[in-house]
């Protein structure tokens, strides 16, 4: 996705990727959440037309659907659940004008991290925010500047944002140009392993105190400083419902995600880590009941669990789909 966004600069577009610039085509086939996802869409919201083979080994090329008919169920199927029906070789994507960004960046206390949380949710959607805690909490806000007037308007925000120290408020030309969302210990962590699980649910309003302080005790329990526990912002992509797509979360405001490591080959301390993330998950479960399913875990006892909660009612049509297109199960199983 860096590779995509240095290439559409050239030519003053962009593309709404996501906060590492690291990701590939999954990023964009899983969903695709960036921190101008809530007045662009998310990744697959920008797909055209699509290529590839189902895991019959029969070739596909389709467009976007523009009625009902079979094809707009496989359609559906292909953007958010195609890693469990095929293998997708080729995307054509539409793009959007390059706009600068502004950029906030500080360091936060639980406190101030609820604030933050609380006037986000008011934002218009042109700012977004997110936060990652482990040792520390690290927050940032990003905003898309539309015109000179926005700009005014989006710095006004987040002056009124709380910090415990290292404010940053700066503009920058492109994703690219942003600083990565991290606890700054990432390079050490060559040697461990990791599961990574995303959770979706609405703005957290009057329960924000209660997901704070579980956030809080969940973070003390941690197996290690490797372990953390980060947010993206959404908004509701309630304006996007047209787009027929196998993210059936679209009234999600936030994206919790949960990072599980333990040092590699060391079955004890892996053990413990995915209880630490089951024990996240239920915890958080009561405000974010949907399931982000950028990464999947066919080989953990969660996976029919995060199965249900990522596609809900849709799962039996994709199953159906999935039991004509790739009937031997060469592709990871959906159930």
């Amino acid at each position: 996705m860096g590779e995509l966004s240095s290439f559409l600069r050239k030519h003053k577009r962009s593309f709404p990727i996501g906060l590492s610039g690291k990701t590939g085509m999954g990023y964009i086939l899983t969903g695709g959440i960036s921190p101008l996802s809530r007045s662009r869409g998310l990744a697959i919201d920008q797909i055209k037309e699509i290529k590839g083979f189902w895991g019959n080994g029969k070739e596909f090329h389709l467009l976007l659907p523009n009625k009902k008919n079979e094809s707009q169920f496989e359609w559906k199927a292909l953007c958010g659940a195609a890693i469990f029906l095929g293998i997708i070789t080729k995307v054509k994507l539409k793009t959007q004008p390059l706009r600068p960004l502004l950029s906030w960046t500080a360091n936060l206390s639980f406190s101030q991290l609820s604030e933050c949380i609380n006037q986000a949710e008011s934002w218009p959607n042109s700012l977004s925010f997110q936060w990652i805690c482990g040792d520390d909490i690290f927050g940032h806000a990003i905003g898309e500047i539309k015109n000179i007037d926005d700009e005014s308007v989006l710095i006004n925000l987040l002056e009124k944002l709380p910090f415990s120290r290292n404010r940053i408020i700066s503009k920058v030309n492109d994703m690219n140009s942003l600083p990565n969302l991290s606890l700054g210990n990432s390079k050490n962590n060559y040697s461990n392993h990791s599961e990574v699980l995303g959770l979706l649910g609405p703005a957290w309003q009057e329960r924000n105190p209660q997901v704070l302080k579980n956030l809080k005790e969940l973070i003390n329990k941690r197996p290690n400083k490797s372990c953390y526990i980060a947010s993206q912002q959404l908004g509701g992509l309630t304006h996007f419902n047209d787009l027929d797509t196998s993210f059936i979360h679209r009234d999600a405001v936030w994206k919790p995600w949960i990072n599980g490591a333990w040092e590699a080959y060391d079955q004890s301390k892996r053990t413990r880590t995915l209880e630490w993330m089951k024990e996240c998950w239920n915890n958080l479960e009561f405000i974010c009941p949907g399931v982000h399913l950028a990464q999947i875990h066919p080989h953990l006892d969660w996976h029919q669990k995060e199965l249900s909660s990522a596609f809900k009612d849709w799962l039996p049509k994709l199953r159906e789909i999935k039991a004509i297109h790739d009937p031997r199960n060469v592709m990871p199983p959906l159930n």
